[in-house]
């Protein structure tokens, strides 16, 4: 299991064992904080508490003084020791306290209890599994699997991905492997097997009435805070740029701390796409920002070649399909890894300040919430529609998935919202679904590298303000992140903070029609193909016909790419080299 994941840690590697052996766990280090290797994991504590950790606890150093007036005492600077203490002072909820992203494992055994938890919105991952000997535990699911769980199809997750594209519940595409849900604690007695799943924490919206001109100035001072405490790092930093105003702020703040930082911009060749492509390149934009605040700035082209040679990596890497097109997060993060080893991410702005004008329009004016549902739910659809998926599922899948478990799925997230404003619906939704998928993504393929990406917009602090904020400082009369606009703009140029709002969008429109039409067709068609099992191949077939006549299949196609992807791996056993002959 540790050996798999040492992509994750390359810094060094341990195990631990307890006396009865009823208890294994393991680590790999990349090392961030405190780069001597006392504060190598497993690490032992008082009582003989062992704690394996992935992430980061940003305020470690006043939960470390508050912990040393208790009487704790510390024999490392690192945060994982602090978890240690914190654990020993207050208890199983002492994440409570923790501003952050983590994954760990914490055994006690006074109390006989392995206690596992995840950060507040899932930042870093963490998979759970039965076994034949009781429990697996792990960053990955490919170390579960290489612990002997036997890799097969949920046909639910499955259901769930060619709906969304994302797997929005806490299953996963491998059968029997979940996530332990953002927020919550699992405690595990290692004396009867028996679990207990706790949520610690949950998003709440309480909007307070407060001045345009006072909600400005607050923002601005937490965001200050939170950027202090994510610049804290014995290794360089840098940030990936797109040009947009929330990766803009970050490298406008951290460059106040860090002069010459590195920065990292992808763009794309858009001199000759087809006409209904929107394709966005963010070389120009981000340069000007990189000049603004005088950068160490590095740009890396993004060709449809890049999505050959990458994609045996993102099946590997990811293994849990989420979100759209990941070859781009790749690409950067394989630049990034040159330079630094920790990058700040903008992630997290557009979900908790309404950055999408264009779907949270479509549902702000609805008052019930049975129309709020139907829009939201028809909108993220992205894939394959209800009425479509006799056609498009084998009688095999349909047979094995709950009727209407997409649709349940969704209203399972929903579940106790109603009385919320449309607005704060939606976010809340997108902060659970579309948000956690990137924040995967990010995290899986930056690790892919030995990167730890970090997410000033999810500092603690930042989140709850943005919980109280009221709904028209966040959009207002179709202006997004209508307060982030006033409060940056002492900071970033006009042109930056009022850019019309894009995503980091490559013409894989036009490439999935031209340079890399055959290659689908190949890969997708061919006699070695595995998605006839799953999915029928009329269907794909008609699929790829319409995308060449014009139609936009790009987000299926590409869906169908990475599930045929994951079937010859996980299923069939290839390495990942053998996938670049798709």
């Amino acid at each position: 299991m540790n050996g798999i994941q040492r992509h994750r840690g390359p810094d060094a590697t341990g195990v631990w064992q307890s006396a009865d052996r009823r208890v294994g766990l393991g680590h790999r280090r990349l090392a961030i904080l405190d780069l001597s290797p006392h504060a190598n994991q497993p690490m032992t504590g008082g009582g003989g508490c062992v704690i394996v950790f992935n992430g980061e606890i940003y305020n470690f150093r006043e939960l470390r003084a508050e912990l040393i007036s208790a009487g704790r005492t510390f024999k490392t600077q690192s945060d994982t020791e602090v978890i240690l203490s914190a654990y020993a002072e207050w208890g199983e909820r002492c994440m409570e306290r923790f501003n952050g992203m983590w994954a760990f494992a914490l055994f006690d055994p006074a109390r006989r209890r392995l206690l596992l938890s995840r950060d507040r919105l899932g930042m870093k991952p963490l998979y759970v599994a039965p076994s034949a000997n009781g429990f697996l535990a792990a960053s990955e699911i490919k170390a579960i699997l290489a612990a002997g769980h036997r890799a097969a199809v949920d046909a639910d997750g499955l259901a769930e991905y060619f709906t969304f594209q994302n797997i929005i519940s806490y299953r996963t595409l491998f059968a029997g492997v979940a996530m332990l849900p953002p927020g919550c604690n699992l405690v595990v007695d290692t004396e009867t097997g028996k679990q207990r799943q706790e949520r610690y924490w949950q998003l709440r919206f309480a909007p307070a009435t407060a001045a345009d001109e006072d909600l400005a100035r607050e923002f601005l001072e937490i965001f200050r805070r939170a950027m202090k405490r994510h610049l804290i790092s014995d290794v360089e930093i840098g940030a990936t740029l797109s040009g947009g105003m929330d990766s803009s702020a970050i490298v406008a703040l951290a460059t106040e701390q860090l002069p010459a930082m590195h920065t990292f911009t992808g763009f794309f060749d858009t001199t000759s796409i087809d006409p209904d492509d929107r394709c966005f390149s963010e070389q120009g934009d981000a340069r000007i920002i990189s000049n603004r605040f005088r950068t160490q700035h590095h740009e890396r082209q993004i060709t449809p070649q890049d999505v050959i040679d990458t994609l045996p990596a993102i099946v590997w890497h990811l293994e849990d399909p989420k979100v759209g097109m990941c070859y781009t997060f790749h690409t950067i993060s394989q630049l990034v890894s040159s330079w630094v080893t920790v990058n700040l991410s903008g992630t997290g702005g557009d979900e908790l300040f309404a950055g999408y004008p264009w779907r949270y329009s479509l549902v702000e004016n609805l008052g019930t919430s049975a129309a709020f549902d139907d829009a939201y739910y028809g909108w993220w659809s992205r894939l394959i529609k209800d009425q479509d998926k006799p056609r498009f599922f084998t009688a095999r899948v349909q047979r094995e998935t709950a009727a209407g478990h997409a649709r349940a799925a969704f209203q399972s997230i929903l579940a106790g919202t109603e009385t919320l404003e449309p607005l704060n619906r939606a976010l809340y939704f997108d902060s659970l679904t579309f948000l956690h998928g990137f924040l995967l993504v990010e995290d899986k393929l930056g690790m892919a590298f030995g990167i730890e990406t970090r997410f000033p917009f999810l500092d603690a602090e930042l989140v709850e303000f943005a919980a109280r904020m009221p709904t028209a400082a966040k959009m207002r009369d179709g202006v997004a992140k209508y307060l982030l606009k006033r409060a940056f703009t002492p900071l970033l140029p006009e042109e930056t903070i009022y850019k019309r709002k894009q995503g980091f969008t490559p013409p894989d429109k036009t490439w999935f029609r031209r340079e890399l039409g055959d290659y689908i067709s190949r890969t997708l068609l061919s006699r070695r193909s595995c998605l006839g099992a799953y999915i029928e191949p009329k269907y794909i077939r008609e699929v790829l016909a319409r995308h060449q006549q014009g139609a936009d299949e790009r987000l299926v196609i590409w869906s169908l790419l990475f599930f045929e992807g994951w079937c010859r791996v996980f299923l069939n056993g290839e390495r990942a080299p053998s996938l670049a002959l798709f």
